[in-house]
């Protein structure tokens, strides 16, 4: 069989034009391994125990440490940027942002968490508080109605109607909001406010 690169002299510069493009492809491919790797240190560390560190780290920011909250965010998001998050960090995610009191990221995850998980009820009534919270009530209301719509047994459904009955309360829909409260005195073990003076606290 004929050596064609390298045989004789009609094209003097194939194989070393070869050559260099292998080299070219391959510094390209190392480069880019080495920015991958740089830019996640944890990608070499098990799911598992970046998990446990993001719960160690949330555990901390309960207990006091507020700085931790920050800390478990990272490891958590880390986990799902990489594609190795599962439903729990999701779930990790959200409360180390709520604790936080970062709001707007608490519902970005659990929005991102709903195109993994469509309908989970969890997820719905945490972004729609969330939303509450950052004054998106409309959106924060739809949110209340699917889980009201989804799950007639969802262990925290008198909240979800007084907090329905407060995101109507502050759009001025009174009536609606007035149902919403009575509905939630009528199935809570505990003694709620009317919403004006809720609102005042």
């Amino acid at each position: 069989m004929r050596n064609w690169c390298c045989e004789e002299a009609p094209i003097p510069y194939t194989c070393m034009n070869i050559s260099k493009i292998i080299t070219i492809v391959l510094a390209v491919a190392a480069a880019a391994f080495l920015v991958l790797i740089l830019s996640d240190p944890y990608f070499f560390t098990s799911s598992r125990k970046i998990q446990k560190t993001g719960e160690a780290k949330l555990e901390e920011g309960i207990l006091g440490n507020k700085a931790a909250f920050r800390q478990a965010s990272h490891y958590f998001s880390s986990l799902i940027k990489q594609g190795r998050g599962n439903r729990d960090t999701y779930d990790l995610l959200y409360w180390s942002y709520r604790y936080d009191d970062d709001h707007a990221q608490a519902e970005i995850t659990m929005t991102d968490a709903l195109e993994e998980y469509p309908n989970d009820v969890d997820f719905l009534y945490q972004r729609a508080e969330t939303r509450l919270e950052l004054q998106q009530y409309a959106p924060a209301i739809s949110d209340y109605n699917q889980v009201i719509d989804i799950s007639k047994d969802f262990p925290y459904l008198p909240d979800v109607y007084y907090s329905r009955g407060a995101a109507h309360y502050k759009l001025g829909q009174e009536k609606e909001a007035s149902a919403d409260l009575q509905h939630a005195l009528r199935t809570s073990s505990d003694s709620l406010q009317p919403y004006p003076v809720y609102f005042q606290e």
